[in-house]
């Protein structure tokens, strides 16, 4: 199913519509999302978490809520999270996402104009939750480890506003943090140029919606 972006290209551009920022390659598109549509994403995550009501999926590890804890030898990298696929838990969230993450990537590529040499996909579109305390801590990027070669673009949705000096988002190289708001897009190379880490979540739970774009023949 082709997805419509939630805004043209042309309000896209246009400053007084649309607050964004392009730097070091990072797309920032602040509070993009309604903070009322990020409720509602966030609503699904608890009532899946509460009520399990996950949609069938071949893999019967993916309908199930995911513990980062479990992804990684002896939690040695001090992961905590939960996440799920929204792809197999709600089509029509799942489709909203991608209408304002499309409207995002499209501006991004216009912007960046040699990706449009390249044809894209949309991978999973997961959400996932951090507690107190937790974060992916370890310095990374995105296409680094086999079957990971072919992402070409990583993005993130903020659900929720986070205090400030906490769980951002931090570019080492880049030597940035972008600060978690309710309905910010961030769109970044899934490259070795652009190692980054989730800060420590200290005061309430975070949300987020995450993926990677994919570069197909």
């Amino acid at each position: 199913m082709t997805v419509q972006p939630i805004r043209p290209i042309e309000l896209m551009e246009d400053e007084n519509i649309t607050q964004f920022e392009f730097k070091d390659f990072i797309g920032v598109w602040k509070n993009f999302m309604p903070k009322v549509r990020c409720d509602k994403f966030i609503e699904h995550f608890e009532q899946i978490r509460s009520h399990g009501s996950v949609v069938e999926h071949p893999d019967p590890k993916e309908q199930e809520l995911m513990d980062g804890t479990t992804q990684f030898k002896q939690g040695s990298l001090g992961r905590r999270d939960e996440s799920l696929l929204l792809n197999y838990s709600d089509a029509s969230l799942n489709y909203e996402a991608n209408q304002y993450l499309t409207a995002c990537v499209q501006h991004y590529i216009k912007k960046y104009d040699q990706l449009k040499t390249g044809k894209f996909i949309s991978e999973d579109c997961k959400m996932q939750k951090t507690p107190p305390g937790g974060g992916y801590h370890m310095w990374h990027y995105e296409n680094s480890g086999f079957g990971h070669h072919a992402r070409e673009l990583v993005w993130a949705i903020y659900l929720n506003d986070m205090p400030e000096g906490e769980a951002e988002t931090e570019f080492l190289y880049q030597r940035r943090r972008i600060q978690p708001t309710a309905g910010t897009v961030v769109v970044w190379p899934a490259s070795m140029t652009h190692v980054h880490k989730g800060n420590t979540v200290f005061t309430q739970d975070k949300y987020i919606l995450t993926g990677w774009y994919i570069r197909v023949p």
